[in-house]
């Protein structure tokens, strides 16, 4: 039931600042440096596979979706918030985006070569981490990546008002060393780490972790294959 209500309002608070969220952020140039590194890694990884295809996974209004379509991938956008997948939707009217859930999403088994949460994971509990880690499984086929960027640390804090509007939005933070062992607990092998200082916008250092699924069954069996 808590897990329910926390989705509710991280819809409704999303469906409230969509519009405004997508005139803020409309595009990649505010991320760092660094952590743009992370995401050019992560596409010139992908290039390489057989249908180059990706799910942006907590898409927002599809900024992160139009950069990886653009460098050339087969990508759709997910996102829990209707009012963010119909302003992706106005903004990108080529590329596919539905409504959905970090731990349901609406595609088929092994239907990707990569998933990306780029700071979709902001408003999950770590309680909720082996469930997403599990799906992200699911979705990717064997030699698939997941690239998971997040606010590093621990608790959580709420946001009471984001892109000149009131809401009630709680935020958390994650362990870095904890999202990896979530997800190598699935079977995912590491790949790449990333944990840097806040800049002067940031309250929080900021991380990334990089993980594959093997093509060959490792010898660790995940714990729902």
């Amino acid at each position: 039931m808590a897990n329910h209500e926390n989705l509710m309002a991280v819809r409704s608070a999303y469906d409230t600042v969509a519009e405004t969220y997508s005139a803020v952020i409309p595009d990649t140039s505010f991320e760092a440096t660094l952590d743009m590194a992370m995401v050019d890694h992560f596409i010139a990884h992908l290039r390489a596979t057989a249908d180059r295809t990706v799910i942006d996974v907590g898409c927002g209004t599809g900024r992160m979706t139009s950069y990886v379509g653009h460098a050339g991938l087969n990508v759709s956008g997910v996102d829990v918030s209707p009012e963010m997948v119909r302003v992706a939707q106005q903004l990108h009217p080529g590329m596919l985006f539905e409504v959905g859930e970090l731990a349901d999403l609406p595609k088929a088994d092994a239907a990707a070569d990569g998933v990306l949460a780029w700071y979709s994971i902001i408003h999950s509990p770590p309680t909720a981490l082996p469930a997403i880690a599990r799906e992200f499984w699911r979705a990717l086929r064997p030699g698939g990546s997941a690239l998971v960027a997040f606010h590093a640390g621990s608790g959580h804090h709420t946001v009471d008002r984001a892109y000149g509007h009131d809401v009630q939005l709680r935020t958390e933070l994650h362990a870095p060393d904890e999202v990896a062992l979530r997800f190598t607990e699935q079977g995912f092998a590491m790949r790449a780490q990333l944990v840097r200082s806040p800049r002067a916008m940031e309250k929080h250092p900021q991380a990334a972790i990089l993980v594959d699924k093997p093509i060959a069954p490792s010898t660790l069996s995940p714990l729902n294959p």
